[in-house]
């Protein structure tokens, strides 16, 4: 082997090992525009992240409705959004409920989502909504439910009157991070 050779396979090894450091992995934690995230789905380009805390606090409706498309929850991530380079980001396209489907560059956690995720990973010191509803529709019950995350990061479900927090979900592409 040449010098310029072992140089070149130095080189080479170099660039790899800095590159394990950049490789993320499921669960990862990210920081993103002064945000801690944690990394919840890994798509080749894009990468799903969740916010390692919650961002605030509210009642999920104010009239009896479980649908996230038109819950108060969106209130708070518009003014989350305010910190973050929308150029940054991708749509997220979910199936948040049984039929019913949100895009948008900011959600919060599906019931779906949470189950797959390890306990240390859900619990974050604050209970908070998930964009899931429980019991069917609204016009179905006197007191419409949506599925939400204890502080313990056990799931339970909760009157739409009752306060819980919102936990941001964004699609980013890989390379912003």
């Amino acid at each position: 082997m040449t010098k310029e050779e072992a140089l070149t396979k130095i080189k080479e090894l170099e660039e790899y090992i800095e590159n394990l450091d950049k490789e993320l992995k499921l669960y990862d934690i990210v920081n993103y525009c002064n945000h801690e995230w944690y990394v919840i789905k890994i798509e080749n380009d894009e990468v799903t992240l969740m916010s390692k805390d919650v961002i605030g606090t509210c009642t999920y409706s104010d009239n009896n409705n479980n649908d996230f498309a038109e819950s108060n929850c969106i209130k708070l991530l518009n003014e989350f959004m305010k910190k973050i380079n929308i150029n940054d980001l991708a749509v997220l396209d979910r199936n948040y409920d049984e039929g019913k489907f949100y895009t948008g560059l900011v959600g919060i956690p599906t019931l779906r989502e949470i189950e797959q995720m390890p306990m240390n990973i859900r619990e974050c010191g604050d209970a908070y909504w998930t964009m899931t509803s429980s019991y069917g529709v609204s016009e179905d019950s006197d007191y419409a439910c949506v599925f939400n995350v204890y502080s313990t990061g056990f799931l339970s479900w909760n009157y739409v009157h009752g306060s819980f927090g919102v936990r941001p979900v964004i699609k980013i592409k890989r390379e912003r991070l």
